[in-house]
């Protein structure tokens, strides 16, 4: 199979139309060596921002241009303003950010100052989750309390980009100038593209210049022939932890207990809300060599609410986001439980409900039994939930894509009842899907297909490359899967 525009095109197309909660009829796709542009109008920001990581999640794009309008529900600006400044109040980790609104014609602007990279982009995620909203200007400085050499910020950005699974094995060169970073190098995948630019966002950086990092789709092996394959020890991987628990916004706060036993992690400690708990759970998944973790830590809130105080704490919230529109869901909290009721339209929406529930003060546990169309639905393990910098991006759940939802701790994958197929086809369908997948080399995985159920055996580098060979081999065909594939406890090193 070859790499074509045409290929891309079909590919993006129906990787689009698959995510349940995305009007993909709205959304025109055409591709030019390998350049996807996307363009027509979605209801909001969460769709668009879903859609470009849709589209960069294939292997052979080699970049996205986003023409995507948004046009939201129609809501006065003084509502807009109100809802984004009481979300930002509500939300455990921005409480306390120094932050302006000012929303006009439904583009909000947000002024002031924060402490890092991190939580200026949390700050503006949660104001583009707001229904009404078409685009968030983002205005707020960053101010550091120290100042950080270029070496230091140097060294931190490619042991940042070494560490983590989304990035393990790609060759990328950071240059530091007066806090200015330019990356330069080669990548697999657009998706882990914007994940680097993510990565290179340490503490000290003003700016980060992502031009220089080209594209490059490797269809099969010697991605990472060039560098060493070794094991680090837990020592390393705690210290890898640690320095992504301090860089997320909705965990830093927080002193937590990392403990690293051949590749299998254990936290604990305490945190004050739901969604530090889960975020920390992911900071930790996101790293090199891990390959287990023990979430052992304790919700705390700093502050007493009653159950009252929360189910209208989290009503508010679910009113007000925007990915949740025209869904009917009833809340009620009991003993600082929140239990979840009603139907959705999406697997899609109801992980966006479970994550909005976990970022409401005083939420200690979830119980969530939305009713989400179509029933057969199935959920699946990929990287990241969708707002904090734990939180950025999952991408697609049927072939490859970063941006899952912490909330269930699951990428959403809706697969669709299949025509019958035979066993042969089935295979095919499993292979093509690894072909399309950047982060599957099918060279490392076996298929058989017996009855429609398939079993992978084999070894891959990392989590990633086995969550995503098992989405892919639903989204082929296969009624089942028996995933029997390994993962190497070792990391990609070089260098520099």
């Amino acid at each position: 199979m070859q790499i074509s525009d045409t290929g891309i095109t079909a590919v993006v197309e129906r990787g689009i139309k698959h995510e349940k909660g995305l009007v993909a009829d709205d959304v025109d796709v055409s591709t030019s060596q390998g350049i996807v542009t996307l363009s027509g109008s979605v209801g909001n920001v969460f769709a668009k921002d879903r859609t470009v990581r849709i589209a960069e999640s294939f292997r052979g794009v080699r970049g996205v241009i986003d023409q995507i309008g948004v046009t939201p529900v129609s809501r006065p600006d003084e509502e807009i303003h109100k809802d984004i400044l009481a979300a930002l109040r509500q939300d455990p980790a921005t409480e306390s950010y120094q932050v302006t609104v000012s929303v006009q014609d439904a583009v909000a602007t947000l002024a002031g100052s924060v402490g890092s990279n991190g939580e200026k982009e949390l700050a503006a995620r949660i104001a583009e989750g707001i229904k009404g909203v078409k685009q968030v200007r983002n205005d707020v400085a960053i101010n550091y309390l120290a100042k950080a050499t270029d070496t230091q910020i140097a060294n931190d950005i490619k042991a940042r980009l070494q560490w983590d699974i989304w990035i393990n094995g790609e060759l990328i060169n950071p240059a530091v100038k007066e806090g200015k970073v330019t990356l330069s190098g080669t990548i697999g995948s657009t998706i882990s593209k914007s994940r680097a630019l993510e990565d290179a966002w340490v503490y000290g950086v003003t700016s980060v210049d992502g031009n220089g990092l080209k594209v490059e789709p490797r269809a099969s092996k010697g991605a990472h022939q060039e560098h060493e394959f070794a094991s680090r020890s837990d020592s390393e991987i705690k210290k890898a932890i640690l320095a992504a628990l301090h860089l997320d916004p909705r965990v830093s706060a927080f002193s937590l207990a990392v403990t690293v036993e051949d590749g299998g992690v254990i936290l604990g400690g305490n945190v004050g809300n739901l969604k530090a708990k889960t975020a920390a759970e992911q900071d930790a998944k996101n790293i090199v060599g891990v390959w287990r973790v023990d979430d052992l830590l304790n919700v705390r809130a700093k502050e007493q609410y009653t159950d009252a105080e929360m189910e209208k704490q989290l009503k508010a919230a679910l009113a007000w986001d925007s990915a949740l529109d025209d869904s009917e869901i009833n809340v009620t909290v009991s003993n600082h439980i929140a239990t979840l009721s009603g139907s959705v339209d999406s697997g899609l929406q109801k992980a966006e409900a479970q994550d909005v529930a976990s970022r409401a003060k005083g939420v200690l546990s979830i119980r969530n039994h939305l009713k989400a169309e179509p029933q057969f639905a199935n959920y699946y393990y990929n990287d990241r939930p969708y707002y904090g910098y734990d939180d950025s991006p999952y991408y697609s759940g049927f072939s490859g894509g970063p941006y899952s939802y912490q909330a269930l701790d699951y990428d959403l994958g809706v697969y669709e009842p299949q025509l019958y197929l035979t066993d042969a086809q089935i295979k095919k369908g499993i292979k093509d899907e690894f072909f399309w997948s950047p982060f599957v080399d099918s060279d490392d995985i076996k298929i058989a297909v017996s009855e429609g159920v398939a079993t992978l055996t084999g070894t891959v580098g990392t989590k990633i490359g086995s969550r995503e060979a098992e989405n892919d081999a639903y989204e082929g065909g296969a009624s089942a899967v028996v995933d029997q594939v390994k993962v190497k406890h070792s990391a990609w090193w070089w260098k520099w």
